[in-house]
């Protein structure tokens, strides 16, 4: 029977604090109490509210853990379960229907990697390239912070935000709300400005 108690991890979602956490590990392949980890100096012990809750989505019981396929018109809630195999079945279909109609530029696969990991994203970007769908740049998160990075240093690297806490009188954030969606970035911002008056921009 596998071990429970408390295993270190990482966070899975695509955020640019990739958090250490530590995540309490139940008897029936379940997961509990999940926070941040306390012996990294990034995450300090601290995890947003989201992955905070990650055991009540995971276990959630009306999570979805198959296909649904709409059989009323929209907004009408009206769904019936159906297989993966299904699932693709029909997605390829109309895939292949866009492009006989209007052409494989029509298609626009717009994603990128949330939860669903990296290996999976760059799959997608095969299918695209193979297919000569349209392609994106980037997604609307990360486009703004890395205008930011450009503007600010010249290139794609910001500050390591612990140094924020030690060093910087200014703290210009481009591109996110990072009080809502990036809690550890806040915590390192706010002890400079309570130890030391840092001013604070986002943008």
């Amino acid at each position: 029977m596998r071990a429970t108690g408390m295993r270190a991890s990482v966070c899975p979602h695509d955020c640019p604090s990739t958090c250490a956490l530590e995540v309490e590990v139940l008897a029936d392949n379940r997961i509990g109490r999940v926070r941040g980890a306390a012996d990294n100096s990034y995450t300090a012990g601290v995890i947003c509210a989201k992955v905070a809750r990650y055991a009540e989505r995971a276990h959630h019981p009306d999570r979805l853990m198959t296909p649904l396929r709409r059989t009323g018109p929209k907004g009408s809630t009206q769904f019936v379960p159906i297989s993966w195999d299904e699932a693709l079945d029909r997605t390829a279909e109309a895939l292949l229907a866009a492009e006989h109609t209007h052409g494989a530029q029509s298609v626009w696969p717009y994603y990128y990697a949330g939860t669903m990991g990296m290996v999976m994203r760059d799959g997608i970007n095969r299918l695209t390239h193979a297919k000569g769908y349209s392609r994106f740049f980037s997604s609307i998160c990360v486009n703004p912070a890395w205008s930011g990075y450009m503007a600010g240093t010249g290139r794609l690297a910001g500050a390591d935000p612990r140094e924020i806490s030690r060093a910087a009188d200014l703290i210009v954030i481009w591109g996110t709300n990072a009080v809502a969606t990036q809690v550890n970035v806040m915590t390192h911002a706010i002890r400079a400005r309570k130890e030391r008056g840092a001013k604070i921009a986002v943008v």
